[in-house]
């Protein structure tokens, strides 16, 4: 037998005030000092912390699209533009893509290509 599970239900919330300042999910495993397969063995066991989990989530993108649209309209001085860019692309998905759309005989293909 393993050890007993350090999960608690206060977790959830937790995990999701954490996540709204803008600090990712597999982050949340050093303040629990916890490792990050046992945050995703909770997820799987316990229903509502994948919930959280995807709160937390979208509150993480609101998070990064707010500091943006100040950033934008110049109410952060010195705003490090290329960290911020690199920062949303890694933690919430953004990419650069091009699509390039050819058509024969009825036929609709659509190449993308993805920045990595």
């Amino acid at each position: 037998m393993g050890r007993p599970s350090k999960y608690k239900e206060e977790y959830c919330e937790m995990l999701i005030d954490h996540m709204e300042r803008g600090l990712s999910y597999e982050s949340f495993a050093a303040k629990l000092r916890v490792t990050r397969d046992c945050l995703y063995k909770w997820e799987k066991m316990h229903p509502e912390f994948l919930y959280a989990k995807k709160t937390g989530k979208e509150l993480m993108l609101l998070f990064f699209e707010e500091l943006g649209i100040q950033a934008m309209a110049g109410k952060i001085k010195n705003f490090p533009n290329s960290t911020y860019i690199f920062t949303v692309k890694n933690k919430c998905g953004w990419k650069d893509t091009i699509e390039n759309e050819i058509k024969s005989e009825g036929i609709k293909i659509n190449f993308s290509k993805a920045e990595k």
